[in-house]
């Protein structure tokens, strides 16, 4: 349960950035604080830690998922897609804008996609472990979707400058 830790910490760090901030306030510049510390610290953070998980530990990963059929090559390959998304993620840091929507768009497919396999884990082999479908069931829905909401909002508040229109591709 140690992810639950990180939107705690992107809350807490957020609220503290916030409050420390020398810019001038305005709604766009607090909500680009807290979606740039969500998408850092809940998401990109929990990815790379959980993927190292994943690396270091597979087996037992494997065994609180409810997989008892070992830990395969199936571990190694989600910690890389995990490291990888957490790492573009991170470096939201210093890129904004689209950029973030990308990392967005991404994590939202990883995890949706995670918590879709663990639905249908339940649903067609009765699998109930709490690390299947338990609060990480939940996290997986609710965390892309609260950085989708941020973002929204963000973008709503004027945050972002203009979104960059498709170029026609030359014929």
């Amino acid at each position: 349960m140690i992810f639950l830790l990180y939107p705690i910490i992107a809350l807490g760090g957020a609220t503290i950035h916030r409050w420390r901030d020398k810019q001038p306030r305005s709604r766009a510049r607090t909500l680009e604080i807290y979606l740039v510390w969500w998408v850092v610290v809940a998401i990109g953070v929990g990815n790379i830690i959980g993927g190292l998980f994943h690396i270091f530990d597979g087996k037992e990963i494997a065994e609180e998922i409810g997989f008892t059929r070992g830990d395969g090559g199936f571990q190694f390959e989600n910690a890389m897609a995990d490291i990888a998304i957490g790492t573009i993620a991170f470096l939201c840091i210093w890129f904004r804008g689209n950029f973030i929507l990308a990392v967005l768009i991404a994590i939202t497919i990883s995890w949706w996609g995670d918590g879709y396999g663990h639905i249908h884990q339940a649903i067609e082999y009765d699998n109930h472990d709490p690390d299947n479908t338990g609060i990480v069931l939940y996290s997986d829905w609710i965390l892309p979707l609260v950085g989708l909401i941020l973002y929204a909002l963000y973008r709503r508040a004027g945050g972002g400058g203009p979104l960059r229109e498709a170029r026609p591709t030359p014929t």
